[in-house]
C-alpha cells in the first residue's frame, strides 16, 4: 500500500474515533436531563403563604422593637476643708530610724469615708516645694514633706483645690513643683497651673456625668510680688469676675452637667460668712454654677440650699479646717481666745449625691448630708505627737479616747451641725 492510501486510512479512523466521542456526550447530556427532571424538591422546603406572613411580621416585629430605657445615673461626691501641715505634725510623722516621714495615720479613720465616694476633693494649704531652698515648715511659710500627698492619695482624694493664700509660700518654683508632684500621684489639681493652660477648668467624667472644677482665691497674702504680672495671671487664679464668667462659659461649651467651684474666700475665723461672699455666690450660680465649697476662714460657716430658676443650688461658705494644729492649745498662746479658737477644731465632709435621669438628661442635686470632724491629737507610743481626723459620731463613745477629748467632740458636734442647719 502507497503512502496516499495509508494517510487516507488514518484519516477516516480518526473521524470515526471523533463522532463516537460526540455521540458519547450528547447521550451522556441527555441521560442527565432526564434525571434532573425525574428530582422532586420536598415539599416541606417551600413556606406556605401563612408561614411567611408570620416570618414577614417576625421581622417587622424585632424592627419596631423599642429600644431599652438609658438608666439613671447617682455619682457621690465627698468635699472637706483645708488640709494644713504644722510643724508638730511633721515632726511627729518623722521615723528618725528610717529617716522618712509617714502620715498615714492622720487619715486612718477617714480614709474609708473617702475611698467609698465616687470623687473627693479637699483643699491643700501649702507646698510641696522639696527641702533643697525651703525648711520643711509651717507658718507663715507653708513646706511639707511629699510625703504627705502619698498619704492623701492613700485615704481616698482624687482632686486638690491649690489655689489659695499660702500657693506662693516658696514662690514660683513651689507652685511648680507642687503641682508636679500632685499629679504625679495620679490626683488632680484645681487653681495653680506650671504654664498657661489650655483651659483653667477641669473637666471630669464620672460615671458619664460630666463635671467641671473651678478653683479661685481671693489673695496671696501680699506675696504677688514674688511673680511677674504675666506669670501671675498665668500661674495662680486669683478671683476675677471676668475670669470666673470665662470659665462658666467653657464649662457650658463643653456641655458639663454639673459646675464646682472651689473658692478660698472670707474672713478668717468669722462664723458668719461676709456680704461680699453672698453676692460672689449670687453671681457664680446665675452664671450657671451648681456647687461652691468655701475654704480659708479655718472655721465652719452655714451653708444653704437655694433654688435659681427652678434648678438646685448648693454653698458651703466654709468647710473649716479638716487637719492641722490649730486648736485651744496652740492659739490662746498667741492671744486668741477659747471661746473663738476652739472652732478651729472644727471641720465636716460634704456629702453630696448627683443623680442623671437617662431619658432626659437632668441634673439633680440630692441627698446632701454632713459628716462631722474632729482632730485628735494625742501622743503615740514613742512619744511622737499625733494629730488623727475623726468622724465624731464614730469615736464619740469610744473607749479608744478619754473623756476630755469626748467633751470636746460633743461640743464641736454641736456647734457644726447648727451651722450647717442654719441655726
Amino acid at each position: 500500500m502507497n503512502r496516499k492510501a495509508r494517510l487516507r486510512k488514518k484519516r477516516i479512523r480518526v473521524s470515526l474515533l471523533g463522532l463516537v466521542v460526540i455521540f458519547g456526550i450528547t447521550a451522556a447530556a441527555f441521560a442527565v436531563k432526564g434525571i434532573t427532571n425525574n428530582i422532586k424538591v420536598p415539599e416541606d422546603n417551600i413556606l406556605s403563604n401563612e408561614e411567611q406572613q408570620m416570618l414577614e411580621q417576625e421581622t417587622v416585629s424585632e424592627t419596631e422593637k423599642e429600644p431599652e430605657p438609658i438608666p439613671d445615673v447617682t455619682i457621690n461626691i465627698k468635699a472637706t476643708g483645708d488640709i494644713m501641715f504644722h510643724p508638730s505634725q511633721i515632726d511627729g510623722a518623722y521615723n528618725s530610724l528610717t529617716g522618712t516621714y509617714d502620715f498615714t495615720n492622720s487619715f486612718k479613720a477617714v480614709k474609708s469615708i473617702f475611698q467609698e465616694a465616687d470623687l473627693a476633693m479637699a483643699n491643700f494649704e501649702g507646698t510641696t516645694a522639696g527641702n533643697e531652698n525651703y525648711a520643711y515648715q509651717g507658718y507663715p511659710l507653708f513646706n511639707a514633706p511629699d510625703e504627705v500627698l502619698d498619704a492623701i492619695k492613700d485615704a481616698g482624694f482624687d482632686v486638690l483645690s491649690t489655689a489659695n493664700n499660702h500657693s506662693l509660700d516658696t514662690g514660683k518654683a513651689g507652685i511648680i513643683r507642687t503641682v508636679e508632684q500632685i499629679k504625679l500621684r495620679g490626683m488632680d489639681s484645681i487653681g495653680t497651673y506650671i504654664k498657661k493652660p489650655e483651659s483653667r477648668v477641669l473637666i471630669k467624667d464620672v460615671k458619664g456625668i460630666k463635671i467641671a472644677f473651678l478653683s479661685y482665691t481671693e489673695m496671696v497674702n501680699g506675696l504677688d510680688s514674688l511673680l511677674s504680672p504675666e506669670d501671675l495671671d498665668t500661674m495662680i487664679n486669683i478671683i476675677n469676675e471676668t475670669k470666673l464668667k470665662e470659665d462658666i462659659a467653657y464649662a457650658k461649651e463643653q456641655n458639663a452637667d454639673v459646675v464646682i467651684a472651689y473658692l478660698h474666700w472670707g474672713n478668717e475665723y468669722s462664723r458668719i460668712q461676709t456680704q461680699e461672699q453672698e453676692n460672689l455666690a449670687d453671681m457664680l450660680f446665675k452664671e450657671g454654677v451648681d456647687i461652691i465649697l468655701g475654704s480659708h476662714p479655718h472655721v465652719i460657716q452655714p451653708t444653704k440650699i437655694l433654688e435659681y430658676e427652678g434648678r438646685t443650688k448648693f454653698v458651703a461658705f466654709s468647710m473649716g479646717n479638716f487637719l492641722s494644729n490649730q486648736r485651744v492649745e496652740t492659739l490662746v498662746p498667741y492671744g486668741m481666745t477659747e471661746s473663738l479658737s476652739k472652732y478651729t477644731e472644727d471641720g465636716v465632709i460634704i456629702d453630696i449625691d448627683i443623680e442623671k435621669k437617662g431619658e432626659t438628661g437632668e441634673i439633680l442635686i440630692k441627698n446632701i448630708d454632713y459628716i462631722p470632724l474632729w482632730v485628735y491629737k494625742g501622743t503615740t507610743e514613742d512619744g511622737r505627737t499625733e494629730h488623727i481626723v475623726v468622724p465624731i459620731m464614730d469615736y464619740v463613745e469610744s473607749n479608744e479616747l478619754d473623756e476630755n477629748s469626748k467633751s470636746r467632740m460633743n461640743r464641736s458636734y454641736s456647734d457644726t451641725m447648727a451651722q450647717m442647719n442654719g441655726e
